[in-house]
Formats: C-alpha cells, structure tokens, sequence
C-alpha cells in the first residue's frame, strides 16, 4: 500500500456499530422426535447468535398465545432463512392462528442472504473503479488488496452462498435448530465480508465519493430500518 492509503487508512475505525435490534433467522423442519417445527435465532448486527426458540408448528397452530409469542419475536426485526417462499408461508399461517389482521406485514423486513452478497459484490466493484480513476489522478494510490476476489461468483441458491463461505453444516439435536445455526454462520460471515468492504472508506476519496461507512449490505439494512417501524396488534 502506498504512503498517502496508509495514512488515509489511519483516519480511524470503519463505524459498523448500529443501534436496532437483533435480526431474525427464521427455519422450518424437524424438531425433537422429528416434530415440524419453527426456529427462530436472534442475530446481532455483528453477526453474533444472540437468543434461540424452537416451537413445535403443529402448538403454534393450535394455540393463539404460542402463535403471538412467535409474532414478538419478529415483529420489529428483519427477517432471513434459506428460502423465502418457506417464510412467507410459515409466517402467514402463524399470523393467521394468533387472529392478527395484518396481510403480509412481514414484506419490507425480509432480507436475503443472496441479495447481502451481491451487494457487497456491487459495492466492491464500485470501490474498485473509484480507485482506478484516484490513480490517473493521483500519485502514490493502491490498488485495493481483498482478502476474497468475488468478482467472478455466480450463486443461484444458499446452498451455493453457504459452501463460497466455507461454513460448514451444522450438527446438533434437531435438524430445525441446525438448519437456523448454519443460517447464522452464513450471516456472520457476509458481516465480515462487509467490514472489509466498508472498510475502503478509510480512504478519503472513497469516503468523499460514497459518505460514511455503513453498518450493513444495503438490503439486510433496509430491512432493519423496515423492522424497527412494525407494530403489530399484540
């Protein structure tokens, strides 16, 4: 790295804090003794497990309070699991049996881990251009040195995101809860990958260009901003 990118990297600490609550990992699949069940695991914006709950679908269903206190457990929060046809569905009938007349109230918090990669994809490649054009300008500017060159990825499904993020499959006592756990991985994982990216900013035409370093890929954050304003009759 060039004189004038290590001292422009010194301006200070990429600000990734965010003051909003945990997200919601979402999971359908077999519980204890294979029973179909919901996990719900909280994640902090840092990408840290931060509270787990497993119900069986079959009591949230069948019961209007079981079915509310998976409700508050998601309201106000953005929204995330393997497959998003999967949490339309479960949320739906969930909404339905705790008797709240909110048609897909759920939408705009939605997030997916998909989109998050891509955007950090984009974001890089616009980083990079900005930097390309500091060098026909400037003196003494570096190429920006990525840990990962994801230029060229092509994902079509989670599966595919999951094994580009070398985390493995989690194994534990129900197939639900390490579904959700491996979810988290993922996350933590493309939170990283967007420390770094943000990280460029350090550099001040990057920051002129672009404002402030963001605490998260635009559409994770969009739905945490979407989260924070649902009330729902509880």
């Amino acid at each position: 790295m060039s004189d004038v990118d290590e001292m422009e990297d010194a301006v200070g600490e990429v600000p990734v804090a965010l003051a909003a609550p945990a997200s919601a990992v979402v999971v359908v699949g077999p519980g204890v003794e294979t029973e179909e069940s919901v996990a719900v695991w909280h994640v902090s914006p840092q990408g840290m497990p931060v509270g787990a709950w497993i119900y069986s679908l079959e009591s949230l269903l069948g019961s209007r309070d079981e079915a509310r206190r998976l409700l508050t457990l998601v309201e106000r929060r953005s929204i995330t699991g393997v497959a998003p046809g999967e949490l339309d569905e479960v949320l739906g009938r969930v909404t339905r049996a705790a008797g709240v007349d909110a048609e897909k109230w759920w939408t705009a918090q939605l997030f997916s881990p998909l989109q998050c990669f891509a955007d950090i994809v984009d974001r890089r490649a616009a980083y990079d251009e900005t930097v390309s054009a500091a060098k026909r300008e400037l003196k003494n500017v570096a190429d920006v040195g990525w840990s990962r060159d994801f230029a060229a990825e092509r994902l079509i499904s989670f599966d595919d995101l999951r094994s580009l993020s070398r985390v493995r499959p989690v194994v534990g006592s129900t197939a639900v809860g390490s579904g959700a756990l491996t979810v988290v991985g993922v996350l933590r994982w493309l939170v990283r990958q967007w420390v770094e990216t943000e990280g460029v900013k350090r550099r001040r035409y990057v920051r002129e260009a672009y404002g402030d370093a963001e605490p998260l890929p635009p559409s994770w954050l969009a739905s945490v901003q979407a989260g924070m304003t649902t009330r729902l009759p509880l």
